[in-house]
């Protein structure tokens, strides 16, 4: 009877195999959880650390992805030297005919408590766009302001130039830049095709 009992207790219940399975997958998911959850605090880390504390090779690897992502906030935007100039960006658009219109991307102080909210991306996308890695993008960005502009189907936009201005940052009159003393850059300048307003 003890025999008969120990036999049954050592047979294997069908569910067995899938018990095992399940806890396999669970620890497969536990694991790359943790190595997902770990790389983005080193990505962070790395970027808030002061510079020359993380190796630059390390800082080189990271960026593409976190740029990606948005995660490339560095050390001096907080302290001890925040960012002392604003950065924004227009395009000027000519149509065949000569004529001009400029296209401003948002700007956030320009935008009310929503819309800033709902669009805070854009002061991201223009610091991250006029680095000089980013050039392959300016283009497109060319290209995408020309359709934004109003102009007639008779008088289609013919070249885009893209304008960065900088202007600097006075913390007794505001926390923002003034328009007016902004100093501008050409970024970029390119003809279009008809079929790059579609």
């Amino acid at each position: 009877m003890k025999l008969a009992r120990s036999q049954k207790s050592h047979t294997p219940k069908p569910n067995d195999s899938r018990n095992g399975a399940s806890s396999d997958s669970r620890r497969i998911v536990r694991v790359v959880t943790t190595l997902f959850v770990a790389f983005h605090l080193v990505a962070i880390l790395a970027f808030a650390l002061p510079l020359g504390v993380v190796p630059a090779y390390l800082l080189a690897f990271l960026s593409p992805y976190t740029r990606c992502v948005g995660l490339n906030e560095m050390y001096d935007t907080f302290a001890p030297n925040p960012k002392s100039e604003e950065e924004f960006l227009k395009a000027i658009v000519f149509a065949r005919s000569g004529n001009m219109e400029v296209y401003s991307f948002p700007r956030m102080e320009d935008l009310s408590l929503w819309q800033r909210y709902s669009q805070e991306r854009y002061r991201k996308f223009v610091e991250s766009v006029l680095c000089k890695d980013c050039s392959g993008l300016w283009p497109d960005i060319e290209k995408e302001a020309a359709r934004r502009v109003s102009m007639s189907p008779s008088d289609p936009p013919d070249r885009v130039i893209l304008v960065r201005f900088d202007s600097p940052i006075d913390p007794a009159k505001g926390l923002v830049g003034n328009e007016a003393g902004a100093k501008p850059t050409i970024v970029s300048q390119q003809s279009l095709e008809p079929e790059d307003q579609r």
